[in-house]
This record gives C-alpha cells, sequence and structure tokens, in this order.
C-alpha cells in the first residue's frame, strides 16, 4: 500500500494545533483590513466583468508547464540513489500543492515527504525534508534575483529594500547552513548529541543522531556546483512560467504589462508566502499583489481585481490537479485531509 492510502491514525497525532492557525488568520484580516483602505472592492469587482476567456489559454499552458518542471526538479535534488522517479514527484507535489491552499502554514509542503514514497520510516521522511529544504532556497534565492531585477526597472519603495534585505539574509544563511551541514555532518551530529548528553537528554540525542545523518545525506545537491547551477537554471525557468502566467491573466482582463513587470509582480508574490497566513495566503497574498502591480503602474482597483483573478486560478487549478490525481490514487480527500492535519501537527 503506498502512502497515501495508509491510515494516519497509524503514524501521526490526531490534532492539527491551534495557535499556528489562529495567528496566520489574525495575519490575514490584518492584511484584508489594509486591503480594504487602498482599493474600492465594488469597482474591483466590476472590473472583473472584462475578462477575454479566450486568453486563458496562455495562464493554462504555463501551469501544465510549470508543475512538471517543479515534479522534475525536485527528484534531481534527490540523491542519484535514491530517486522517487518523476511520477511519484508529481503527484506528491500536485496533492501537497492542493493541501497548502486548504490548511494553514503550506502543511502541504511538509506532507510531500511522506506522500513522495511508500517508505515513511524517520530516514527516509528526513532525507526527503532536506530535499524540500533545497528547493525552497532555490526558489528564495531566485526570487531576491528577480527583485534585484525589478529594482534595476522601477523605484523600490522601503518596504521593497527591506523585504529584499530580510529574504537576502534568510536564503542567503539557509543555503550556507546546508552547506556547512552537509560538508561538516558527522562532526555537526556528534557536536549536537554530546551536548544532548550533558544536559540529561542522552535518549533524545540518539534518537536524533539517525535521522540527522539522513537529512545530511539529502543535501547531496549542495555539494556539486554543476547540480547547483542546473537547479538554479531549472528555477529560474519556473518563476519566468510563473510570470508568464501574470502576465497571460493580465492580457485577459485587458490590464497591459510587460513580461518584465509580472516577473516584479511574481517576485513579490513569491516572497509574500513567507508570511504565515491563513490557508491559501488569504489577505497577504492579495496584499502582495496589489502592491506588486502598483509598483509597476497599474492602479489599486484594477490590481486588486487581477490579484483576486491570480489568486482564484492558482487556487482552482491547484485543488483541481491535486483532486484528480487523489481520484486517481482511490484516495478520498478527507481521508488525506486527516492525514496532513496530523503531519502538520507532528512537525
Amino acid at each position: 500500500m503506498s502512502a497515501l492510502g495508509t491510515p494516519a491514525e497509524n503514524r501521526w497525532p490526531r490534532k492539527i494545533g491551534t495557535r499556528p492557525a489562529l495567528l496566520g488568520l489574525l495575519i490575514s484580516a490584518v492584511c484584508i483590513g489594509l486591503l480594504a483602505h487602498q482599493a474600492n472592492v465594488t469597482q474591483s469587482m466590476q472590473s472583473l466583468t472584462r475578462l477575454n476567456g479566450y486568453l486563458l489559454f496562455l495562464p493554462l499552458a504555463t501551469f501544465l508547464v510549470a508543475i512538471p518542471l517543479r515534479a522534475l526538479r525536485w527528484d534531481m535534488i534527490f540523491p542519484p540513489e535514491s530517486r522517487p522517479g518523476f511520477s511519484p514527484c508529481l503527484n506528491a507535489l500536485g496533492i501537497g500543492n492542493m493541501a497548502n491552499f486548504l490548511l494553514p502554514w503550506r502543511a502541504g509542503d511538509a506532507a510531500r515527504c511522506v506522500l513522495v514514497g511508500r517508505d515513511t520510516s524517520v530516514s527516509k521522511v528526513s532525507r526527503t525534508l532536506a530535499t524540500l529544504g533545497v528547493e525552497k532556497v532555490l526558489d528564495g534565492l531566485a526570487l531576491v534575483g528577480m527583485v534585484l531585477f525589478a529594482i534595476t526597472i522601477v523605484s523600490p519603495p522601503t518596504w521593497m529594500v527591506r523585504l529584499v534585505s530580510a529574504a537576502s539574509l534568510i536564503f542567503g544563511g539557509a543555503l550556507a547552513a546546508l552547506v556547512l551541514l552537509r560538508y561538516r555532518a558527522p562532526a555537526l551530529i556528534r557536536g549536537a548529541t554530546a551536548a544532548l548528553r550533558r544536559v540529561g537528554f542522552a535518549a533524545l540525542g540518539d534518537r536524533l543522531e539517525s535521522p540527522l545523518a539522513s537529512f545530511a545525506d539529502g543535501l547531496v545537491a549542495v555539494s556539486s556546483s554543476a547540480q547547483l547551477l542546473r537547479l538554479l537554471m531549472m528555477t529560474v525557468a519556473i518563476w519566468v512560467t510563473e510570470a508568464l502566467l501574470i502576465w497571460g491573466l493580465a492580457l485577459s482582463f485587458g490590464i497591459d504589462i510587460s513580461i518584465k513587470s509580472a516577473l516584479v509582480v511574481s517576485a513579490v508574490l513569491g516572497l509574500s508566502l513567507m508570511v504565515p497566513a491563513a490557508p491559501g495566503g488569504l489577505g497577504t497574498y492579495e496584499l502582495a499583489g496589489v502592491a506588486g502591480l502598483q509598483l509597476v503602474g497599474v492602479d489599486a482597483n484594477s490590481a486588486l481585481a487581477l490579484t483576486l483573478a491570480i489568486h482564484a486560478w492558482v487556487f482552482i487549478t491547484n485543488v483541481a490537479l491535486g483532486l484528480s490525481l487523489l481520484a486517481f490514487h482511490g484516495v478520498r480527500p478527507a481521508q488525506l485531509g486527516e492525514q496532513l492535519k496530523a503531519f502538520s501537527a507532528a512537525g
């Protein structure tokens, strides 16, 4: 039986923590309040009636390219001898993305560690978690590069400079930490377990030794400059498709923006995902989208209408793909929902 069909109660606790979810809801509520002061919601809704349905094939085509690209990149991040293959990565990615829109704190990303294969042992999950870490760092560095590019074509406000500075520190530091762990794993693990023993947690140190070693094994991608370069090129291609999706949807609503401007908006939206929020990024996504579109000259009402359309589009396409994959594997959505909620609580 695959990981998708394994009963949740055999592996994970039952309840998801409520505090992170409440914090996300609070942040989303604040963002929605700020949006209400920036744009006229009624006029924004009227702008949505300008949709040219024939042009929706552009964002659909980019979505159908971006998802396989992400699955292929994820498979390439794994150590060569333990790669799950393109199909399992695509399945786990599609279902995990769906869960990200339905559960708080992007729980679907962590759940991919279990969904990608049959072996759900601690060591295997730890290795897969490392590949997710590399993936997020690659995305973060690409987004920082895109924002830096944006600064050359727009006059950046203070918040944008602060955002890119914070993101640079976070993702640059994360990459340095991953490289250090990859090359100095044995010494770091020995030091960590010894420290735990000195403070009376010897049993915990013994239990963590194997998962930490497996996590370090999963960082093989950062030990090869050639592999990192290939992965970075794929990451740039992925985010270009995201920008093309925004550009295509803008055309569908009669909003004239350049592909360069779409890259700016894509980067701002991508970095907004670092902020805790309600399921699907409700509120934070809209606030970031409006801010990014205003940077490239779109008025607030049109910016809100387009951002709502982008958010609805990515929600519908990702949830539809996830439900299709669940149906293909014969898994009920309710069953998976319980598994992912329990997994996010355990993490």
